[in-house]
């Protein structure tokens, strides 16, 4: 009888302790989170356009006088400096011109003279009546017409020289030669198809065209009227490095009706010619800098209905929902109107796992660069199957 009492009290005093065990509260761990601090600062103010590439100068080479290709001393596609020579055509014809007209102005010069000497030489006679006053008059009006056919001629020799320097093509500008259909040995005409032999283009500086809507109009206008020039930043899509600086000068008197866009273009740096006309390219105009602004991380934001709000880890690890009103979002930033200040720490990253205020939080482990072991294998050990 003894032994079964001790024995039930030992089994009440067993239930007792677990009823106490079970009593004792679990603690809440820590919810991995990543979180940054709110900065205050100066914020450049943006707007981001689709572009173009065109070039700043486009030259259609044309023949200017008929004659036969001779020789294309460039290969097409390739880069040619101002007046660097291009085409030849057969000069023969334009140099037998020029000694035409050279003789032309020989015989004209022959007989002004000529004309020249009658008209000295009767001049003295009308005052003793040996020739007629009319007479005179017409060796004058011979000497004048032949002064003129000097003249004639001698436009004929400037003509006859242009031709003939027609004849070399050279680059009016410093560009990129483009292809050509026409090969040595064609004639070409002025005025026909069979005239223009190629497109030549510059390609630095090259020239950025966008079109902002015209709704912006307004906050373009608003810049303009101040001593500040407009930047726009050019971007190459996928290629990091490539970046480059200019000035918008020059914008449409008109929006296009079809788009209600504004065409607006800027010149900037091609040195290497990375970028070529017609090439897809971005245009980041910046509208104003704010001064003195608290800014946070975009992905911080949590939206309730139609207010925003960020969780504040306060210092003993545990956040607060705070609102937060804000300005406008840009590049992955949002800029405070009010809300928090500058050096709180807000939560960035994990924010779905926090359900209340006083939820205590921890700095989430950074990832793991590419091909680093998980944790769980130690240094020097191997996975090994099941």
């Amino acid at each position: 009888m003894m032994y079964r009492c001790v024995q039930i009290s030992m089994l009440c005093l067993f239930v007792i302790g677990c009823e106490k065990e079970a009593a004792k509260p679990t603690a809440t761990p820590a919810i991995p989170v990543t979180t940054a601090k709110a900065k205050m600062g100066t914020f450049p103010v943006k707007r981001t356009y689709p572009a173009i590439a065109s070039p700043v100068w486009e030259v259609d080479i044309i023949a200017r006088v008929e004659g036969w290709l001779e020789t294309r001393h460039v290969r097409q596609g390739s880069l040619v400096e101002k007046n660097e020579l291009l085409f030849t055509l057969q000069k023969a014809p334009f140099e037998a011109d020029l000694l035409s007209a050279t003789a032309a102005v020989q015989q004209a010069e022959a007989q002004e003279l000529l004309a020249q000497v009658i008209y000295d030489r009767n001049a003295p006679l009308v005052a003793s009546g040996a020739i007629a006053a009319e007479d005179l008059d017409q060796y004058k009006a011979n000497l004048a017409v032949a002064k003129a056919e000097v003249v004639a001629a001698e436009a004929q020799v400037i003509q006859a020289e242009l031709n003939l320097s027609y004849t070399e093509i050279r680059a009016p500008i410093q560009g990129r030669i483009g292809a050509t259909s026409i090969d040595p040995g064609t004639l070409l005409i002025p005025g026909t198809t069979n005239s223009t032999l190629c497109t030549l283009i510059m390609v630095d500086p090259i020239r950025i065209n966008f079109a902002p809507s015209a709704n912006e109009f307004p906050e373009y206008l608003a810049k303009w009227t101040t001593d500040t020039p407009l930047h726009a930043e050019v971007v190459i899509p996928r290629q990091s490095t490539w970046k480059r600086d200019g000035i918008i000068t020059f914008v449409d008197n008109a929006a296009n009706p079809n788009t209600s866009l504004i065409r607006m273009w800027t010149d900037v740096d091609n040195t290497g010619h990375d970028l070529l006309p017609g090439q897809y390219c971005e245009a980041t105009v910046t509208m104003n800098v704010l001064e003195d602004v608290v800014t946070i991380p975009s992905n911080a934001l949590v939206q309730v209905a139609s207010e925003q709000y960020v969780w504040v880890v306060g210092s003993d690890s545990k956040v607060t929902e705070t609102k937060v009103v804000v300005n406008f979002q840009q590049d992955g930033t949002a800029v405070l109107k009010s809300g928090i200040k500058s050096g709180d720490r807000i939560v960035v990253e994990g924010m779905l796992k926090i359900r209340t205020n006083g939820t205590l939080i921890k700095e989430a482990e950074p990832p793991s660069a590419p091909g680093t072991p998980p944790p769980s294998l130690k240094s020097g050990e191997t996975k090994k199957n099941d």
